[in-house]
């Protein structure tokens, strides 16, 4: 995949969701959250040093979503799906980035987020 998500740590080692033995269902979209979330993070990692274009972290958010459709592993969540990245500025005058989420996916989340304990993997 050309747009690959950002390497983790040093070196890289960490593994991404799609990786996981245990990525299927709803343990495949608490994955998916938590590599969105290092992805969120390198790009505000990177605005920190220098001016980090919001279409590069879309590229690399597309990639992450695009590993879990091929996957195949959560074809009923993934499939047809997307997340938009969008930039705000909040009152105090910080800058955000929120991912906005096709509706199914946003479904989907809210369903697990509704679940007890929050469908997180372990």
């Amino acid at each position: 995949m050309q747009n690959d998500p950002p390497s983790s740590g040093a070196g890289g080692t960490e593994e991404w969701g799609w990786q996981q033995p245990h990525c299927r269902g709803q343990a495949a979209l608490a994955l998916f959250i938590d590599d969105l979330h290092r992805v969120l993070q390198a790009h505000a990692a990177q605005q920190l040093v220098a001016a980090a274009p919001l279409a590069a972290a879309q590229e690399q958010v597309d990639a992450l979503l695009a590993h879990y459709v091929e996957s195949g592993k959560a074809p009923d969540i993934f499939d047809g799906q997307s997340v938009t990245l969008k930039e705000g500025i909040d009152r105090d005058g910080v800058s955000h980035t929120v991912p906005i989420f096709s509706p199914r996916l946003k479904q989907a989340l809210v369903a697990m987020l509704g679940r007890p304990g929050g469908g997180r993997a372990s």
